[in-house]
């Protein structure tokens, strides 16, 4: 994780005063948060394989609009391949869309991957010298705030969305829309509906093994809290075998979004360090932490739990959906199981992270950009081929039909953390505590006396720049 933290703000340094971070999905799952920069890989977002609505999208018309583009190329850029495969009916509808509208409008559609650790960089650099390397980018939540929007790196879609005849309150799910207004202008758009979803991935071969209670009988009995999980954990430590596979960064996002806490108020302009529900969040977080049913080492390196869970020893996981697919691969002999994160003390319900939710964007100096915004419309309005949101991938990760329906309850109460909007801001400050918390067991009180003034200062700086309204 701090390879990556380092390469994106060493390069986006040189792109603004104030740097960007990408250092955070997918989540499944997530932000500038350090848990979520692994975790923002795809989320299972209809856009993300085939880019299919549910439904035909409302918002979308019969009419065709008459241009011609020259034989000019059109370019999507993302840190996944998104080229659709054609492996399901939309997509293979979506393939055929494109075909029809090249030749239609005498244009080509690229699809570019970029790496993780330099797309949003790409996208600065590229804008600044007036040559965007692609005419739409698909960007986290946490990268193009404040910086990318104070440098007006990104173009604005109110206006265009309605010249491509998109409502954009019914083309955007609600999530997208709240993570990519600012000031009042909507910068992202997401064909598709989201589907996503965060929670503990758990080994139910090895929990048969060990004689353990099915972690499913927790949830209906109302009783998955954090003192339970730290239960779990501890008996599933014996022998050879461990309870879970995290990393500091995870088990303190994780602890504030289940405990709803967050490290700022961006409504209030204020820093939360000292929230009484941020208060217990670090002090379960340093506790989980510093557990012995964490191997040793694994809690310190944010690349450590997935090796280590993929050993078949370790009986919980912290998740975002987009890791199943990979760990059903690596396990293919192990009965895997979902639930959502325990529920913390001050909450009343169990959160998904949705805190490294990506969209597209359009960057400054994209030619034509109604008529990208329009393409694209059209390209990706299919019916979508799943019987409910989110079926193509369930179906392939579980076999146990309650943790398909966990994982759909899951991605029904997403939430975000607002405080990796600034991590450009205050990363230093973020890792010295988190250290503080975690490694050198500081107690909470004093980790924030130490770093809850910068955290202000950097609301304050920031004051104005709205985000979400």
């Amino acid at each position: 994780m701090n390879r990556t933290k380092k390469m994106l703000l060493l390069g986006l340094t040189t792109a603004f005063a104030v740097s960007l971070t990408a250092c955070s999905g997918g989540s499944g799952g997530n932000s500038a948060s350090p848990s979520s920069s692994p975790s923002s890989s795809p989320s299972a977002d209809a856009s993300a394989s085939a880019g299919a609505s549910t439904e035909p999208s409302p918002s979308a018309s019969s009419d065709e609009k008459e241009f011609d583009l020259g034989g000019r190329t059109i370019t999507i850029a993302s840190w996944w391949d998104p080229t659709p495969k054609g492996e399901t009916e939309s997509e293979k509808q979506i393939l055929k869309n494109i075909a029809d509208y090249e030749k239609m409008y005498n244009f080509k559609l690229k699809f570019l991957q970029v790496d993780y650790a330099q797309i949003a960089d790409k996208t600065v650099s590229s804008a600044l010298a007036g040559q965007p390397f692609a005419d739409v980018v698909r960007l986290q939540a946490s990268w193009i705030y404040p910086g990318m929007i104070k440098k007006s790196i990104l173009q604005p879609l109110d206006d265009l969305m309605e010249s491509a005849g998109i409502d954009k309150q019914t083309y955007n799910d609600e999530i997208i829309n709240k993570l990519s207004t600012y000031n009042g202008k909507l910068y992202g758009f997401n064909p598709g509906h989201v589907f996503t979803y965060t929670g503990i991935l758990y080994n139910r071969t090895l929990l048969q093994k060990l004689n353990m209670k099915d972690l499913q009988e927790y949830v209906k009995e109302g009783t998955w809290n954090w003192d339970t999980f730290k239960k779990v954990a501890a008996e599933a430590t014996q022998g050879n075998s461990f309870g879970l596979a995290s990393w500091n960064g995870s088990i303190l996002d994780n602890a504030l979004l289940s405990n709803g806490a967050d490290l700022i108020d961006l409504e209030a302009n204020k820093q939360t360090l000292d929230d009484p529900k941020t208060l217990e969040a670090m002090q379960y977080a340093q506790d989980v932490a510093n557990a012995t049913f964490i191997p040793k080492g694994v809690a310190k390196d944010w690349q450590a739990p997935t090796p280590a869970f993929q050993k078949g020893n370790v009986l919980m996981m912290d998740i975002a959906n987009w890791q199943v697919p990979d760990m059903k691969q690596k396990m293919p002999d192990i009965d895997l199981g979902f639930v959502p994160y325990p529920m913390g003390p001050s909450a009343n319900k169990f959160y998904s992270n949705d805190s490294g939710e990506n969209f597209w964007t359009i960057p400054k100096g994209v030619k034509d950009p109604e008529i990208v915004l329009y393409l694209v419309r059209k390209i990706y309005d299919v019916p979508s081929d799943e019987e409910y949101p989110g079926q193509n991938w369930l179906e392939k990760e579980y076999t146990n039909q309650q943790d398909i329906d966990t994982a759909i309850e899951a991605s029904k109460n997403l939430s975000v953390l607002n405080y990796p909007l600034l991590m450009s801001v205050y990363s230093d400050d973020f890792y010295a505590m988190l250290d503080e918390l975690t490694t050198q067991k500081k107690s909470p009180a004093a980790a924030i006396a130490a770093h809850k003034n910068v955290f202000q200062k950097a609301l304050d700086d920031n004051a104005g720049d709205t985000h979400g309204e």
